[in-house]
């Protein structure tokens, strides 16, 4: 049965009708067309889509900028592993060494050498398929007897007769001259150390025989002349294949020597042949590292195969291996690390991208009514997309290498300090990262248009009419319903008491450790936005009784049209409390490094002073047997010491004190109890220690007036007092053996203490007294610690030098300026650093940049009623105080909310942090550090984004036409 349509019916298009209009849209000649329509949106929406650009440049570049710093720190890494050589010698990045080793293979002879010699010299560069900077060949023959020119008598040394290639541009002729080739019949002229001709006297001009071996003593002996004696030139030279000082009894001849002369003594002279050669890897990356590796491993077999025993004692290859692993095990943590600010960063992009869509919305709503599909319209704004990432992906590459420098020049949040300039590049996964954001952040700018794309000009003028609606999420209470896993997250940390259980005991290597404070942040965002309206309605209810209607209309246009300035409430709310987090995480986190290694310590720096007696003794016996001594020599001082102020002669030292730590019996209630006894001067340490308040319940000070009351006074540790039952004035005695012999030593109380640096609590109950009392009361002084403070840039090796100097017996047991230095330039902890700085940069500066935009267009959007308001006899003054409040009221509020977000979250959150550094990781108790220096930094850049908004809206009610606003109406 026929269907006939009724006029004014609507019925669908029939698919066939849909694909080919479909397909004149997008034939060449209309993609022209629209590509112009495109450029012309572009330019008339000019600084939002800039500010699209710049939230694309800003999301590439953060993207980018992880795997660049993980590559070169991992280059920094890779460089200094294959630095260490045989016996921690250092050597060049990129250092191969092939040997031939006749001890293991046998002698061999110069026809079966050549072919590997020869293999090296023209292919190696070719199959390592890199630029090689220097290459040294060494070929020497086994040691034989060196003897008189007669050959008669006992063998004065066994030498070797080697040479090597480029030898005489790398040493000094001290005496004599080189070898020259030696001819068919005539003597061999060598080379010799200066080493060698100190040890035996030998002279320039002087011959002497090497024999041959056992076999064919007499038919392989050969005559040397001495021509000259070598010093090496530079002993760090990349040159040196081998340490220097172990080629003392090594003859050097010219190769022409060693190839014609002594292989015709003797047909087998090789007994060592080393091919040393040194690449240039600077272009190798984590990508390159399974070509590289294959590569080697194809030379050793290669050289293998033309001489069989042949080896690669040294290679890249093991380095390079764990180089990729640590690359990517460094990108993968700081990816996930990376995650909060690119959220904020997408939603930066989303906020914009939305207003944009605001502007054009009738526009699309003209579109659609006149034909064109969803889908269509979504194209538009695609295009428009990727035009502004064609541009954003170049730029942001580049501001990802710069980003990636930066990193790896931070010492600690917002602690920059330029220093060696890695090798900044990028690599395909730095490239394909960039791809994939760039194609994220396109699908983020295109949600806006995705909703609005669906109203034509009806539904979007029924939508219009009411601006009221709440965001999805508040309908929906997703902001409420968050709060569950909020509450779940942190009740397991309570219940495990640190982030260790998420996989490993070091923060900067669990990325797990920010997912429940920054669910804990944005779901607290969410609710405070969905706070913020209540709040305004109850301050515009205040308001009602004050004079004046600016305050009041703003607070009740914010309450009544929460849908007009969620975006920017969020993105302040998220990027204050966000901030405040990861920087007082930082600030908390450097202060407990410090303050653990100065426990450790106790200061600066820490030396044993052994005295000058024999042997040790106090903490150090046992580590070498104590003779008796005979009872009329007890009372005999064993040690004799300087005095400590002798330290402060030493240029860098400000400040010295002694202390010494001493294993004790406390005698208790007819009971010995094992403990340590601190002795200290109480004048000096003040000045010297590292002391926190939370040590003691009384101030350092107080605690060493208390030991100066009594000789005998000790402040016991406050767990062992408590278990005791001791107070002030209690006595006791300690048991003492410093010197080989106990001593009963009487103590009295004097206070209590809760930690001493260098002593933990889980090692058993202490004791604090005067050292000068045990001294005297065991009968002379022991070795005991030195703890010095430094003065500001004090060079460590002016230290070690004064010690020599002035003949102190010391060994060093702590340096705590190297050990933090040390710990700061962990990659982990520098990449975690370095993106936060990074992270905390971009943030404040897409939120400024956001809330400015919004502004500006939240004027545009409300020009109508701006105009309205004017008409009706509020003064241009008043609409400036109105917009004024409007935009205070907006950032005062996301300042506050995100700063109390930001400080709770660092209470509740950053104490699960105290992981790392031993089985002793919970001493020093962690103080959560807020960052109020940053949150001031903060403070002081929304309050010029005030003033900038303030002024922009001022610039624009001046240039506003009362009669353009009236007479636009709807229009507008």
């Amino acid at each position: 049965m026929a269907t006939t349509s009724t006029p004014g019916s609507s019925q669908p298009a029939a698919p066939g009708l849909s694909l080919r209009r479909w397909g004149r849209w997008w034939s060449p000649g209309s993609l022209v067309g629209v590509l112009r329509v495109v450029s012309r949106r572009l330019w008339s929406h000019l600084g939002l889509m800039l500010a699209i650009a710049v939230g694309f440049i800003v999301a590439i570049g953060l993207t980018v900028s992880i795997p660049v710093y993980a590559e070169a720190v991992g280059y920094r890494i890779l460089r200094d592993e294959l630095a260490q050589g045989e016996a921690g010698s250092k050597r060049p990045p990129f250092a191969f060494m092939f040997r031939y080793l006749g001890s293991q293979s046998g002698v061999i002879s110069w026809r079966d050498y050549a072919p590997l010699d020869e293999y090296m010299r023209t292919q190696l560069a070719e199959r390592l398929d890199l630029p090689i900077t220097t290459a040294v060949r060494y070929v020497a023959t086994d040691k034989a007897p060196l003897m008189p020119s007669s050959g008669v008598g006992k063998p004065l040394i066994f030498v070797n007769t080697a040479f090597a290639t480029d030898f005489e541009q790398h040493i000094e002729i001290i005496d004599g001259t080189f070898p020259k080739p030696a001819s068919a019949d005539g003597l061999i002229e060598v080379l010799i150390s200066e080493d060698l001709s100190a040890r035996l006297g030998f002279q320039v001009g002087e011959e002497y025989l090497i024999l041959g071996p056992q076999e064919q003593r007499v038919e392989q002996s050969y005559p040397i002349r001495i021509a000259g004696v070598w010093r090496v030139r530079d002993p760090g030279s990349d040159y040196w294949f081998y340490d220097p000082t172990t080629l003392y009894d090594t003859l050097f001849v010219p190769e022409e020597s060693f190839r014609e002369r002594l292989t015709a003594i003797n047909p087998k002279p090789v007994y060592v042949a080393t091919w040393y050669a040194i690449a240039d890897g600077s272009s190798v990356r984590s990508s390159d590292v399974a070509d590289v590796r294959a590569r080697i491993n194809r030379i050793a077999t290669d050289i293998t195969t033309i001489l069989p025993g042949s080896r690669i004692d040294i290679s890249p290859a093991q380095a390079l291996a764990e180089h990729q692993r640590q690359v990517q095990r460094l990108t993968l943590i700081l990816t996930i690390f990376s995650i909060p600010v690119l959220g904020l960063i997408a939603y930066f992009i989303l906020l914009v991208a939305g207003l944009v869509v605001q502007r054009q919305s009738n526009e699309i709503a003209v579109l659609r009514s006149r034909g064109a599909s969803r889908i269509q319209v979504l194209g538009i704004y695609l295009l428009e997309g990727l035009l502004l990432g064609a541009v954003a992906l170049a730029l942001g590459v580049a501001l990802g290498q710069g980003a990636g420098l930066l990193m790896t020049w931070t010492r600690s949040f917002l602690d920059v300090q330029p220093g060696e300039l890695l090798p900044i590049a990028l690599t395909p996964d730095a490239w394909q990262r960039a791809w994939q954001m760039l194609a994220l952040m396109v699908i983020a700018s295109l949600l806006p248009a995705f909703g609005v794309a669906r109203y034509t000009i009806v539904s979007f003028k029924s939508e219009r009419a009411r601006a009221t609606r709440k965001p999805f999420w508040q309908r929906m209470y997703l902001d409420l319903l968050l709060l569950i896993p909020v509450y779940y997250g942190y009740t397991l940390l309570q219940q495990r008491g640190t982030v260790s259980f998420l996989g490993t005991d070091d923060p900067f290597a669990n990325p797990l450790l920010l997912l429940a404070p920054t669910l804990y942040i944005f779901t607290l965002a969410l609710v405070a936005t969905r706070i913020f309206p209540l709040t305004m309605s109850v301050l515009e209810r205040v308001a009602q009784f004050m004079s004046g209607v600016a305050t009041v209309t703003a607070l009740r246009y914010l309450a009544r049209t929460p849908g007009a300035y969620t975006g920017p409430v969020l993105l302040l709310t998220l990027t204050l409390s966000l901030a405040t987090f990861t920087a007082s995480m930082a600030q908390t986190l450097d202060r407990h490094l410090i303050d653990q290694v100065y426990y450790e310590n106790g200061s600066d720096v820490r030396f044993y002073d052994l005295g000058q007696g024999g042997g040790l003794s106090g903490p150090m016996a046992g580590m070498q047997p104590q003779q008796p001594r005979p009872s009329d020599a007890m009372n005999e001082a064993r040690f004799m010491f300087l005095p400590v102020t002798d330290y402060l002669t030493i240029p860098g030292i400000a400040a010295a004190t002694r202390v010494s730590v001493s294993q004790v019996e406390i005698s208790l209630a007819n009971r010995t109890i094992p403990a340590r006894f601190i002795g200290v001067d109480r004048v000096d340490l003040p000045g010297v220690i590292h002391w926190r308040d939370d040590y003691a319940g009384e101030s350092l000070g107080a605690l060493m007036n208390r030991l100066a009351d009594d000789p005998a006074a000790v402040l016991v540790n406050s767990a062992f007092a408590a278990q005791n039952r001791l107070r002030p004035g209690d006595r006791f005695e300690v048991i003492m053996n410093d010197l080989d012999r106990k001593v009963r030593v009487p103590v009295i109380v004097a206070g209590y203490v809760n930690l001493f640096p260098t002593v933990y609590p889980g090692d058993g109950p202490f004791l604090i007294g005067n050292l000068d009392y045990a001294f005297d009361t065991q009968g002379g002084q022991y070795p005991y610690d030195v703890w010095l403070r430094l003065t500001p840039g004090a060079d460590r090796t002016a230290i070690d030098e004064g010690i020599r100097e002035l003949g102190l017996r010391t060994f060093e047991r702590g340096f705590a300026p190297a050990t933090i230095i040390t710990e700061h330039a962990r990659p982990e902890r520098q990449g975690f650093y370095g993106l936060l700085s990074v992270g905390f940069i971009a943030s404040a500066f897409l939120t400024v940049l956001g809330f400015l935009f919004y502004s500006a267009l939240s004027f545009q959007r409300r020009f109508v009623e701006l105009g309205m308001l004017r008409a009706i006899g509020l003064s241009t003054r008043q609409l400036g105080a109105l917009l004024a409040w409007e935009q205070a009221l907006i950032i005062g509020v996301g300042m506050i909310g995100g700063t109390l977000i930001g400080v709770t979250a660092s209470q509740l959150f950053i104490p699960f942090l105290q992981v790392r550094r031993g089985a002793n990781s919970q001493i020093p108790p962690f103080v959560v550090q807020i960052a109020w220096e940053q949150i001031t930094i903060i403070y002081i850049i929304f309050g010029a984004m005030l003033l900038a908004a303030v002024l922009i809206t001022i610039a624009l009610l001046r240039q506003m036409k009362l009669f353009q606003a009236v007479k636009l109406g709807e229009a507008i």
